[in-house]
């Protein structure tokens, strides 16, 4: 009878775990939210007008959402705002920040705009009054507190020049407390390392209180890490173990009787995450990888061998801080190199973007792929812990072909991380933009955290959030753009709780090295939180 009993709650609990994997977390609403189908292939989240609602800022226009009783709805305001003659879709690449520290966040374009918001939520073009000079060869825009001033500066990389296989180093350009800035490639080491990067990631990943920034270098270049020393940065990639694989006699050809190897490769969009929630900031390296070799056009086609592959590092901690990759043991199979008949498809990762979607307290990845081919779709990898990851992006049917675009939102604060991106639904469709809402019900909770700087400015990026529970630390921090070409997600912090419902501590580590600690916080809810500096 009792062996009966036991058989019989397996029966029912293994029906459970599959009606529950089963089940639609996700819902295609782009359309019922008011918003166009039009491809946008850079995707900003921003509340712009401060009412507590994250808006939609792409390259041709901004979408203020206007959401009301958990029903999602967008309206275009690009032409009220005064943005409709400064953006220009798919040429223009965005980021947003708030410049001057007044609470309103303002609009950089790679193409050279600097737009100030005022009081009536209108954008004002200063370039040339705050004396900023961007290059219109930029690709990609970031941004963060390089002196730790409390004034948000920022970094603009540069294109290749393809034809004479040239690239430059970004520029750097120092806020001089919203009235102007100042650029200084050449003072911060970064003029000695051109590239052309596509994307830029700011974090402390020491946990030293000092920036530090991991550029993505394509085509076939290794990856940057600029460790920031007290406003002085240098280049640290290969003592950390995160620029790359330099391997060029790991494979012999028969055919061309010659050695090729890995050689660096070309990385687009990486994140900085806690994927293990032990207090170090892991970071993800998304590459495009061809994996072809064999005959082509007369001749072979090599590079299956010499392209990197996409990237999952483990932050070790202290001392070293030293990062090991584990994509190996991830779940995430690595495309095989092979030729006619074998060849499967390269792996096209490309923009990446981190949030806890299923609330369980493990922050999962959404990872798109490109071009217009069968099997360049996107991923979205849940995170089963210990670095493990599985895709559901199809049994989800949230899986596009051929998308640079990704970001995470909270569109109708009901605690669960929404998804914006765009693609193709199927080969050759035309590319189109989806708001995924998250409709997840799994009864976890959740924790929203607001943060507005004062010493360290309005812009708080690099600054990490711990929120302590009975089963252990979850940790995020504030970023500023996220993945590729200067995408960002919604500026308030998430956490995942699981069955959590009282939270311990929470502390936060501001970027201008002030501490502050919170007792006893109730789940499900939103804090703002004000600097304060207690450590004195």
């Amino acid at each position: 009878m009792f062996k009966n009993l036991i058989k019989l709650s397996l029966l029912i609990s293994s029906l459970a775990i599959a009606n529950t994997t089963s089940h639609s977390f996700f819902e295609d609403i782009t359309s019922k939210a008011g918003l166009p189908t039009q491809v946008r292939y850079s995707i900003v989240i921003v509340d712009y007008n401060g009412d507590g609602l994250p808006d939609i800022l792409t390259p041709d226009a901004l979408f203020e959402n206007i959401t009301s009783h958990r029903k999602i709805m967008f309206r275009d305001v690009t032409a009220e705002t005064g943005l409709k003659k400064y953006l220009v879709k798919n040429n223009v690449y965005l980021t947003v920040a708030d410049l001057n520290n007044d609470g309103r966040p303002d609009i950089i374009t790679n193409s050279g705009f600097v737009l100030l918001q005022t009081p009536d939520h209108r954008f004002i073009e200063h370039s040339k009054e705050l004396g900023l000079h961007i290059s219109p060869n930029t690709n990609t825009l970031s941004i963060g507190d390089l002196n730790g001033d409390g004034w948000v500066d920022i970094i603009a990389a540069q294109n290749e020049n393809y034809e004479k296989s040239q690239f430059f180093p970004p520029q750097v350009f120092l806020n001089n407390h919203g009235i102007s800035f100042t650029e200084v490639s050449h003072l911060m080491g970064f003029d000695q390392y051109p590239n052309y990067s596509r994307g830029i990631i700011w974090a402390d990943f020491d946990n030293d209180r000092q920036p530090d920034i991991f550029f993505s270098n394509y085509r076939l270049r290794p990856n940057s890490l600029f460790k920031g020393h007290h406003g002085v940065f240098k280049e640290e990639s290969a003592l950390y173990g995160v620029k790359g694989i330099y391997n060029p006699k790991e494979y012999y050809d028969p055919k061309t009787k010659q050695y090729y190897g890995p050689m660096w490769g070309h990385s687009t969009g990486s994140v900085w995450a806690d994927f293990n929630n032990d207090g170090n900031l892991d970071l993800w390296v998304s590459k495009l990888a061809h994996k072809y070799v064999g005959p082509a056009n007369g001749s072979t086609d090599i590079r299956g061998y010499v392209c990197d592959d996409s990237k999952i590092y483990q932050n070790m901690g202290a001392p070293d801080y030293h990062f090991v990759d584990r994509r190996k043991e991830s779940g995430i199979p690595l495309k095989i190199i092979a030729g006619p008949g074998v060849y499967q498809g390269d792996e096209l990762w490309y923009q990446a973007a981190a949030a806890d979607f299923d609330n369980d307290g493990k922050i999962d990845m959404f990872v798109s792929q490109v071009y217009n081919l069968n099997y360049a779709n996107s991923f979205l990898f849940q995170n089963l812990g210990n670095f493990k990851f599985k895709n559901i992006a199809d049994e989800q049917k949230i899986s596009l072909i051929d998308s640079i675009s990704g970001v995470w939102a909270d569109f109708d604060n009901d605690g669960k991380m929404d998804l914006i991106t765009a693609g193709r639904s199927a080969l050759n469709k035309a590319p189109q933009l989806h708001l995924f809402h998250n409709v997840i019900q799994n009864g976890n909770h959740y924790l929203k955290i607001k943060l507005i700087g004062t010493k360290s400015g309005q812009n708080p990026i690099t600054t990490q959030v711990r929120v302590f529970t009975s089963i252990g630390l979850i940790m995020r921090q504030y970023e500023g753009t996220t993945g590729t070409v200067g995408q960002q997600n919604d500026p308030v912090l998430h956490f995942g709780l699981g069955p959590q419902t009282h939270i311990q501590k929470i502390e936060i580590r501001w970027s201008s090295g002030a501490t502050q600690v919170l007792h006893n916080i109730q789940a499900d809810q939103l804090l703002t939180i004000t600097e304060k500096d207690e450590s004195k």
